[in-house]
């Protein structure tokens, strides 16, 4: 792994990482908006418009997975801006197509693949930076921010293009964003030449992609854990008693205050063991689900919140700079991402079948066992595949993507 040259080129490369990281989370982000917007523009119902979120958030996840054995081959720069053209188009199209949920889906799978490409450039390309850790907690604070304000900006679509704006307002804010990507051209390389044989970099890779197995696991039962029990967080609060517009309050301010768990994890990632640093946030995973499920006011669900979006990002950042520490072309990050994804997606229809069964109680129990217990017993193996990458960098360099 090298440093960045000039520090004013490794600040756009960071900043073209945080608006990727932005742009792409729309997907999931803005999805309440396109399902009202699918609802009052195409008169579908809410299990229609949830069947088109399937498909958009579903296709982002398998893409990840499936894509990222070829995503250290291609430039960050190039697979960042064609996911993007992708995204926009699709958008665009869904802005003036016809109500017909067949092809309603079909655009929607069509932007969820160019949402992949975006999001896997950019958990991507940081991975072969000397500074991989810190790279992922600044992008990820400031493409929190960045989506923020992204998201604040997309209800006036729907003043100025209709009921459908939503859609036609996405395209035009992917599209405005596109020369804020040319950072993605300072992405940090190794010095191995491009002329390495591609042979060498697969095998390199596969074996750290092998060693990742234990980062695997882990990341999954974190997601699926939290997963289903973020679903019901706005529920719980209602099941409380707390007016709706102070929920809201609550989710949007622990959200911000997610920048301190990236701090924290920027700060602790030279000093803490990763297994450590890991291992606290998964046990602060699991302690802040069951702290939600067990609130019993106002305050205690605040400080719940608040601490669970600490937590999560504290814990996603190290897991980003851990997965570029076993794999620096970013394959096993591309494919944590895409696995992480999956879980939390599968994590809302658990969670529903354990409050049917029982109570938000029960959502609370599975993620302190999945984060804090089951978790946990994948570290030991961690531990040794980062020691064992960090041995192996000393014989293996990685190359620079070839396309």
């Amino acid at each position: 792994m090298t440093k960045p040259r000039f520090s004013w080129q490794f600040l756009a490369f960071v900043f073209a990482v945080a608006v990727g990281n932005a742009v792409a989370h729309l997907c999931t982000s803005a999805m309440p908006l396109q399902v009202g917007s699918l609802i009052d523009g195409f008169g579908l119902t809410a299990t229609a418009a949830g069947v088109f979120g399937f498909f958009q958030v579903g296709t982002l996840a398998l893409g990840m997975i499936f894509f990222a054995p070829l995503s250290h081959r291609y430039r960050p720069f190039v697979v960042c801006l064609t996911g993007l053209l992708i995204a926009a188009a699709s958008n665009a199209a869904l802005y003036f197509s016809p109500a017909s949920l067949p092809l309603l889906c079909l655009l929607g799978l069509i932007s969820g693949f160019g949402y992949c490409l975006m999001l896997s450039a950019t958990v991507g390309a940081p991975a072969a930076s000397a500074q991989a850790d810190k790279v992922y907690a600044a992008s990820s604070s400031g493409g929190l921010l960045l989506l923020v304000a992204l998201l604040s900006l997309l209800p006036l679509a729907n003043s100025y293009f209709g009921v459908r704006g939503i859609f036609l307002g996405i395209a035009i804010l992917l599209v405005v964003s596109i020369p804020l990507l040319w950072g993605f051209r300072y992405t940090p390389a190794t010095a191995a030449p491009a002329a390495a044989a591609a042979a060498r970099v697969d095998a390199v890779s596969g074996r750290s992609l092998k060693s990742g197995t234990s980062l695997l696991i882990i990341w999954v039962l974190y997601s699926l854990g939290t997963g289903a029990m973020w679903t019901f967080a706005e529920r719980i609060g209602h099941a409380l008693h707390i007016p709706g517009p102070t929920i809201g309050f609550i989710l949007s301010i622990s959200v911000f205050m997610a920048l301190v768990g990236s701090g924290l994890a920027a700060l602790l990632s030279d000093r803490l063991d990763r297994a450590t640093a890991i291992g606290i946030g998964l046990v602060g995973g699991g302690a802040t689900c069951l702290m939600l499920a067990l609130s019993t006011g106002l305050w205690m669900y605040a400080l719940a919140c608040v601490l669970y979006w600490i937590v999560t990002i504290f814990f996603y950042v190290l897991m980003l700079g851990t997965a570029a520490a076993i794999d620096p072309t970013g394959r096993l990050a591309t494919l944590g991402t895409g696995c992480e994804r999956l879980a939390f997606a599968f994590g809302a229809p658990i969670g529903g079948m354990f409050v049917d069964m029982g109570s938000f109680l029960w959502i609370g129990l599975l993620a302190l066992t999945s984060c804090s217990i089951l978790a946990p017993l994948c570290l030991p193996a961690l531990s040794r595949a980062v020691k064992r990458a960090h041995a192996d960098r000393h014989i293996d360099a990685v190359p620079v993507p070839l396309v």
